[in-house]
């Protein structure tokens, strides 16, 4: 491969950059762009050490170049390649000195995939070719601190606790099945992914200490119409596709998105089988499970922002999530006792028909600036609202010395969810090197679950279980940031008032309510030595209330086990110690992160046997402790390789005095990738990814996961407008790939050996058109609700 690389006649641009002065100018950023297209890079990088900038291109053409560096005015020139000429060589290119610093620039010294900032690390999508043919989910796997497992499941610094954000406020959609979401979301839609490690006074209180915000392209460029379209499949017959279009009338821009995913029950399919050994009798519960189900995912996005004058912007935004999924299984139940003797078997057929989830949410925002630079007053609105409705149905037969009364149950599932916030924000910098955030804020929320189940045989035994919750939150924050040389500091304090209010329609419990008060303090410090180096220090608290899953006390049981919520659940205070060193170099860029933390009240799921049935809720009776040490490399190897490495160690401690366990583990993740430009505009991609195993809460852990991907790419057409990506999954190995749980300790133990499909070849073709300079604006700030651990957004 490489000796065909060194064989092809170079085709592309060189040139040297100076000062005024002569002399060159190292490290400064370049960006080429097509001349007709001058929104859409098709190539960046930078000067080498001597100033020299050396570019391959593989189509002939017209472009433009643009060249920046910190203290010295961009310089922009036009060029052409043809085909009896194969390098244009610009020669030396001259840039002049700024007449004066302008304030509030943003100062890089080159275009990076990963930047950070006092609060966050983002990760350029926008900057990777892979964006142009991948999902958001593939896309994550890149991400610094985000690991994505052979199952889809979603880790943030190696937990599961987090949020996930777009353009920086909450969206319900992504609260139910988020990795659905993100695999109907094409990446050429966002511009860029940033891990919020520090979030501040400024976001709510209640919520996590990370937040994943997903930022929307906002499309700049003429008057007219841009877009993509895209669309791909694969050979299990899953099917995606998606649309992406932005126009401006007058000072309206406005965009629309939309995606669609089909997951058939081919790669569903799923196999398990548990083996559970009951303390207090000697009893072994085996259960086998096969099932498959089929999910229809559609999301939709409108945006539009007004400019009346340069003072005043409105904005506003509506998005909605769907699903829809039918899923049927086999399952076969077996009790023995000590002896091997059986105690009692059953089988179950079992389905979810007509199981339907969708949320809706809206956002206004108008803001206003004042004359003093960086001044701002922002009012927001938002309103959001999802209804949730499952259908399950179970169908016993060959039943053997069972002891319950009826022959099957259905259960009828809905939970509906509603949210207004109100919010205003003020920022104002003064005396130069400071900044001061402020603002106030408003919640209503309300929860509404009804669930109904009914016995085939023993209508005796159906019931009913209403449940209603409401919650009110009012909120003040005050933030302060300092900025001088080489030194940023910020430090802030939240106060939330919440009243909490339960009702039991049905009388079954007694109503209550509660008024929480809580005080949220956050302090981070930076220093900069220079712009390719950084470190971090950084401290911040939050809490965590229940959403409704933990807080519905309806029963839902089967012959063999029982679950339900404890409407008495407290909030949980989390603290969070983290320290960041990045270094971005010109050819290596790094990053690494340790960091602690710790909690004293979280809500864990207790598990005990009652009447020899498995029983599961919730109480606030865990403390945690978390350590982690995060790091990720972007390595540009040669001008046609480069190498993305992202990974991590961890160590989890989970105990409870009340409870009387406690369980610990050593974790990791490791994520490689290696991208090799190829002959013919050719793009080769391989990668992998290791996932160790982690405890599962109080009572046991479960094994490590492990994949690989290949994937081959091609731009075609003028200006590389179409896109087709080969890719492979896991591809030499067996059709189903396995992973087993341990139950440790508890009433009850046991292991579960899953085996899932993990085997897939797709194809996914992509087509940009049209051309616009304009975006679709959105205010300097916005609503974020960091919401509730436990079910939907509620």
């Amino acid at each position: 491969m490489a000796c065909c690389i060194a064989s092809l006649a170079q085709t592309g641009v060189t040139f040297v950059l100076h000062d005024a002065t002569g002399a060159t100018v190292p490290f400064a950023t370049v960006y080429i762009y097509a001349q007709a297209d001058t929104n859409t890079v098709l190539h960046s990088g930078v000067t080498d050490e001597q100033g020299r900038f050396a570019q391959e291109i593989a189509s002939t053409g017209k472009y433009h170049l643009k060249a920046t560096f910190v203290g010295m005015k961009a310089v922009e020139k036009d060029f052409e390649i043809v085909a009896s000429q194969n390098l244009a060589d610009l020669g030396t290119i001259a840039m002049d000195a700024e007449g004066k610093m302008l304030k509030g620039i943003e100062i890089t010294s080159q275009r990076q995939l990963v930047k950070t900032e006092i609060d966050r690390i983002a990760y350029d999508i926008q900057a990777d070719q892979d964006s142009k043919t991948s999902n958001v989910l593939e896309m994550l796997r890149k991400v610094p601190l985000v690991s994505v497992d052979g199952k889809e499941e979603i880790r943030v610094k190696g937990s599961t606790s987090f949020k996930i954000y777009r353009n920086g406020h909450p969206d319900p959609s992504f609260n139910n099945d988020p990795k659905q979401v993100l695999k109907a979301l094409p990446a050429n839609m966002i511009k860029r992914i940033e891990v919020i490690t520090d979030p501040g006074a400024k976001y709510d209180a209640e919520g996590t200490t990370t937040i994943l915000n997903i930022v929307m392209l906002d499309n700049s460029s003429i008057k007219g119409v841009t877009g993509t379209v895209s669309a791909g499949a694969d050979i299990l017959g899953d099917f995606n596709a998606s649309a992406n279009v932005t126009t401006q009338i007058n000072k309206v821009v406005a965009n629309v998105n939309y995606g669609y995913h089909r997951q058939g029950d081919n790669l569903s399919h799923n196999m398990s089988e548990s083996t559970t050994m009951y303390g207090d009798t000697g009893n072994v519960l085996t259960h086998s499970n096969d099932s498959r189900a089929t999910v229809n995912v559609h999301i939709v996005g409108l945006s539009a922002s007004w400019e009346p004058d340069t003072l005043n912007l409105l904005s506003a935004s509506a998005n909605g999530f769907f699903y829809d999924y039918i899923g049927v299984g086999d399952n076969d139940i077996h009790m023995r006792n000590a002896d091997g003797s059986t105690i009692y078997r059953y089988k179950d057929a079992g389905s979810t028909p007509g199981s339907t989830y969708y949320s809706l949410s809206g956002r206004a925002d108008y803001q206003h600036k004042t004359n003093r630079e960086g001044e701002a007053l922002t009012l927001s609105y938002m309103i959001s609202a999802s209804n949730d409705r499952s259908n399950i149905e179970s169908r016993y037969h060959d039943m053997e010395g069972v002891t319950f009364p009826y022959t099957g149950m259905s259960t009828r599932k809905k939970e509906r969810f509603a949210e207004h916030t109100l919010q205003l924000d003020w920022t104002r910098p003064f005396a130069l090197y400071h900044k001061i955030e402020t603002g106030l804020k408003y919640i209503n929320r309300l929860n509404e679950s009804n669930y109904e189940t009914k016995y085939t045989g023993a209508p005796e035994l159906d019931r009913t279980t209403p449940f209603d919750h409401t919650t009110h939150v009012g909120a003040l924050y005050l933030s302060h940031t300092f900025s001088r040389d080489k030194w940023s500091t910020r430090a802030g304090l939240r106060y939330e008032f919440s009243h909490l209010n339960a009702r039991f329609p049905d009388g079954s419990s007694p109503n209550y309510s509660r008024n929480l008060s809580d005080w949220v303090p956050n302090a981070s410090v930076e220093f900069k030595p220079n712009d390719f180096n950084s470190l971090k220090l950084a401290f911040s608290t939050s809490i965590q209330r229940p959403g409704i899953s933990y807080l519905n006390p309806a029963v839902e049981e089967t012959p063999t086990s029982k679950s339900f919520g404890n409407p008495r659940l407290e909030s949980a205070r989390i603290y969070l110690v983290a320290l960041t060193y990045m270094r971005i170099g010109n050819s290596l860029t790094f990053d690494i992160s340790p960091s602690v933390q710790m909690c004293d009240n979280r809500i864990v799921d207790v598990q005990y046997l009652e009447e020899g049935k498995q029983v599961s809720t919730y109480e606030n009776a865990l403390k945690s402790t978390f350590a982690d040490l995060s790091g990720f490399v972007q390595w540009t190897i040669g001008p046609k390789t480069s190498l993305v490495l992202n990974g991590g160690v961890n160590y989890r401690l989970y105990e409870s005095k009340k409870i009387g366990y406690n369980n610990k583990r050593w974790g990791g993740y490791i994520y490689a990738q290696l991208t090799q430009t190829l002959p013919w505009k050719l793009r080769l991609s391989v990668g992998g990814d290791y996932q160790s195993g982690t405890i599962t809460g109080l009572y046991g852990y479960s094994s490590g996961l492990a994949y690989y991907n290949a994937s081959l790419q091609r731009s075609f057409l003028k200006e590389d407008r179409l896109t087709v990506r080969l890719s492979a999954f896991n591809f030499f190995n067996n059709k189903f790939q396995t992973m087993r749980s341990y139950t440790t300790q508890g009433d009850f133990t046991g292991n579960t050996v899953s085996r899932y499909v993990n085997r897939v070849v797709s194809l996914t073709v992509s087509y940009r058109f049209g051309s616009l300079k304009a975006s679709v604006k959105s205010t300097d700030t916005t609503i974020n609700n960091s919401d509730l651990v436990g079910g939907n957004q509620k």
